[in-house]
């Protein structure tokens, strides 16, 4: 429905009900605002979902009209949704949008102080009291614009940003055809006025129409500008892609030419394989000039790259030295300062061992350790008496006392029976 997808399509286009209400005319406002506001936002997004799936960045009333139609009849209210998008600066006309460009900072204060004002009033006393939407003027979308431009930017790969590509590169690269060309220049002329890229048309080659329009794409952290460098570099790209083009094609035809010449060999037509030869001797000719110019044009890119790449080494040594300066400058940093810190480094160091050595000296309390030397002496020799006389005293051990079991054996006296030689009768013993 209406050229979106179903499963994009919102919940009012699904409803029958809803959609009689939307293609109803408007009230008025005053009688219930809180409908009326409700029927223009329901539009707004519908108009604006319809634009994202199809990339379309441009509206008019007369193409909505057209587009949405439903038991076949346009919306009755779309002119005032146009009308309300107008008042709050969602739409823009095309002669308004592409007026817009990315102010330098010689015209930032003219522009701030006297033409943004003045052009800022009347705008808005049109806007408000004299203009309404004609049903032929071409609308820009901004916020289609402004997220499409953000996804084209971050399309473009690394290897193409800040050098300058071609249009019809560039086009290839986004996968758009030539009738895109347009809507990719609005959204370009975006871009360019927010500084992340910069387009020129380039004068003086031999190249087409949408490779004259070039573009330098950023890598979004600083302005972008196109230097003459990068013009140079360009130009010639392209000529050593002419010529190498051009060798080939000569390389070719000098392929044909000994063909013809072996073909006219072989039906005995000397004089044409002779003329054959010389046509492919004035070619050689030519491819030799040929080879020398993309020489000398492939020796000049080689320079001009390298004196691109001194550029950016002495961008980079300034910004360093600027580093340095600003850091030494902030934190006054010179060779005066930290000899003073080191000396006096030194001096809180020697003061430290000071202390250090001041907190472990014994406290001098003035009382006389002579008498208590002669103690603990006293005690010393005693301890060493004590540990001789214990040293005379035989260790006790178990050998004594074995000898002493032994002779109380001896002297221990039994009077027990003999005995018997033979062994006793039990039954005789019972019976006595």
């Amino acid at each position: 429905m209406f050229d979106i997808e179903e499963e994009k399509l919102p919940s009012a286009l699904k409803d029958e009900n809803r959609l009689n209400v939307l293609f109803a005319p408007l009230r008025n406002k005053s009688v219930n605002p809180k409908d009326w506001a409700d029927k223009i936002s329901s539009w707004k997004n519908i108009i604006n979902i319809y634009c994202t799936t199809n990339d379309i960045y441009t509206i008019s009333l007369s193409n909505l009209n057209s587009k949405f139609i439903r038991h076949g009849r346009p919306p009755s209210c779309l002119k005032e949704v146009f009308d309300e998008m107008i008042k709050n600066h969602e739409i823009e006309t095309k002669e308004d949008f592409i007026k817009r460009s990315a102010v330098s900072w010689s015209g930032w204060l003219t522009d701030i102080v006297i033409k943004r004002p003045l052009s800022w009033s009347y705008n808005t006393i049109k806007r408000n009291i004299f203009f309404t939407s004609n049903i032929d003027t071409v609308y820009v979308y901004l916020e289609v614009i402004v997220k499409k431009s953000e996804e084209l930017f971050s399309s473009i790969p690394v290897k193409c940003r800040n050098k300058l590509i071609g249009f019809k590169d560039l086009l290839d690269i986004l996968n758009k055809d030539v009738s895109a060309a347009d809507n990719v220049k609005l959204l370009l002329h975006y871009l360019t006025t927010e500084k992340k890229i910069a387009v020129k048309t380039v004068t003086g080659t031999n190249i087409n129409e949408f490779d004259s329009f070039v573009i330098k794409v950023g890598d979004g952290h600083a302005p972008v500008s196109i230097s003459d460098l990068d013009v140079g570099i360009y130009k010639l790209e392209e000529n050593e892609t002419i010529l190498s083009k051009n060798i080939e094609d000569i390389e070719e035809r000098i392929e044909e030419c000994i063909k013809e010449a072996k073909a006219h060999l072989q039906k005995n037509h000397r004089q044409m394989a002779k003329n054959s030869l010389m046509k492919k001797h004035v070619l050689e000719k030519k491819l030799e000039k040929k080879s020398v110019a993309l020489l000398n044009i492939q020796n000049c890119l080689e320079q001009l790259r390298g004196t691109h790449e001194n550029v950016t080494i002495w961008n980079t040594y300034k910004s360093t030295l600027n580093a340095f300066n600003t850091t030494f400058k902030d934190t006054g940093l010179v060779e005066e300062a930290v000899d003073n810190t080191l000396s006096e480094l030194a001096d809180v160091l020697d003061q430290h061992e000071d202390i250090q050595a001041a907190l472990a000296r014994l406290p001098n309390t003035g009382e006389d350790n002579s008498e208590l030397e002669q103690e603990l002496e006293d005690l010393m020799k005693a301890d060493t008496s004590d540990t001789n006389t214990n040293q005379d005293i035989p260790p006790d051990n178990n050998s004594g006392e074995s000898e002493d079991l032994e002779t109380r054996f001896k002297q221990l006296c039994l009077d027990l029976p003999d005995v018997p030689d033979s062994s006793p009768n039990l039954s005789t013993q019972e019976t006595a």
